[in-house]
């Protein structure tokens, strides 16, 4: 199997920034991000229109240039370590072809080619130094006439809700559906949580977790729960007091298998267990960050776990996860905002688990990218008919997991190390739930 590069080329917005506009502040926990790549790909059945793959190439890059026009920071790149210089640089946009059909790529799906289909390695850290373009795009053409459009969105501008404003945005241009614009309040971040010198802030703010930073030679698996299997965990898992989501069910199972299959593979069982769930904060702030507002309004939720085996029951975990999500309230986000002191307060330390950050913990982090309307977007060839992450064995950061929303159910993308996956997948409780990376269906 071959993917090769056809073309290169930069696009820039259709119009000039305006001057008003020349210098794009980034919010607080903009600056908390690392320097990276976040991918993500759709995959699309050849248009039912029957229009050329040229034809199809040039509405998106049409489509993008306007775009970039609305999304003016994603044409700039980062000025300094508050701002992005909006200079209308633009955007990189690739195109290549893949030699064989989508259905022989997605049946089951190729993990160590998916990186491919992306226009440049996903979540390796840059240095701050580094001046990157906010965005590049590169869309695969297989030979059935399918696409997939592979996306590598640059982490300190976007999270995954900025992502799909900005996906919506492109794809209601591309297709003449302008009403479906999804405008972009790029000044509510950083009015209300402005940068601050971070200088001596609290243990864990910062640097979570001291090994946050180092690359491992890591591995990414494609897990599948559908959803009669997350209704049944969702039976187990409900009480009198406790009413679980499906995020809250599945990443409580996978995280007991995770730290099992870490604690198998390691000499040093005494390292305490962090599970850090990224949080949102949009929904639980309210207007006017639940319309629109653009940047990486997210939260850590740290979640100790003490004496997780594999005799755990999930129930267990989920309350503790409840418990700690029920703490971040529309009334903490507003301290954070309103006491310049906070984040050197005790009441921050306790949340960062300040005392467990001294004793090099393991770190398991999940975020979800469910309900973003990733599986909705259609520049002209109808929904996506499958969403995927990222593949293949790299030097990474070990032990997160994405969660993203399928129409069988959730898909769980879980990037350990080697030797540690390694466990996972030959775990046969976790398998019985968690289906490996099984074909994609309706191709």
């Amino acid at each position: 199997m071959e993917i090769s590069i056809t073309s290169r080329e930069t696009i820039k917005p259709s119009l000039p920034t305006s001057v008003n506009c020349k210098t794009h502040k980034l919010c607080l926990f903009d600056v908390f991000q690392l320097n990276t790549y976040f991918p993500l790909i759709l995959f699309y059945h050849k248009t039912s229109d029957m229009k050329g793959f040229s034809c199809v190439s040039n509405q998106l890059k049409k489509s993008l240039s306007e775009t970039l026009t609305i999304f003016y920071p994603l044409g700039g790149r980062r000025g300094d370590y508050f701002s992005i210089d909006c200079n209308d640089e633009g955007a990189i946009y690739m195109e290549a072809s893949v030699n064989i059909s989508m259905g022989e790529f997605l049946n089951p799906p190729k993990l160590e080619f998916l990186n491919q289909l992306l226009p440049c390695e996903p979540n390796k850290c840059h240095s701050y130094q580094e001046v990157l373009p906010q965005l590049l795009v590169q869309v695969n053409l297989f030979q059935c006439g399918g696409i997939a459009i592979g996306l590598c969105n640059l982490h300190i501008l976007l999270d995954a809700y900025s992502c799909s404003a900005f996906l919506k945005t492109w794809f209601a241009i591309c297709k003449g559906s302008k009403e479906e614009i999804s405008w972009p309040d790029f000044f509510s971040a950083s009015s209300f949580f402005p940068p601050r010198n971070t200088f001596g802030v609290r243990a864990g703010m910062l640097n979570i977790n001291k090994d946050s930073n180092v690359e491992a030679k890591c591995t990414t698996r494609r897990f599948m729960f559908d959803s009669k299997i997350i209704n049944e965990l969702k039976a187990m898992s409900t009480s009198d007091d406790t009413e679980p989501t499906r995020y809250q069910i599945v990443s409580s199972f996978i995280c007991k298998h995770m730290i099992v299959a870490c604690m198998n593979g390691s000499c040093d069982q005494t390292r305490p267990v962090v599970a850090l769930h990224v949080v949102d904060m949009r929904k639980r702030m309210g207007e006017p960050f639940s319309k629109g507002s653009i940047g990486n309004l997210l939260w850590p939720a740290l979640v100790l776990l003490e004496d997780v085996n594999k005799n755990t029951n999930i129930i267990d975990l989920v309350r503790v996860l409840e418990k700690e999500l029920g703490k971040l309230t529309k009334e903490l986000f507003l301290k954070v905002q309103n006491d310049p002191d906070f984040l050197w307060s005790d009441e921050c330390a306790q949340l960062m688990l300040e005392g467990i950050a001294t004793q090099n913990p393991i770190t398991l982090v999940f975020t979800s990218w469910a309900n973003m309307g990733f599986d909705k977007v259609d520049f002209g060839s109808g929904k996506p008919l499958w969403l995927a992450q990222r593949g293949g064995t790299k030097e990474t950061i070990p032990n997160t997991v994405v969660l993203m929303e399928t129409k069988e159910g959730i898909d769980a993308w879980v990037t350990m190390a080697e030797k540690h996956i390694t466990i996972l997948e030959n775990d046969m409780e976790f398998l019985r739930i968690a289906l490996l990376n099984p074909i994609v269906s309706n191709i």
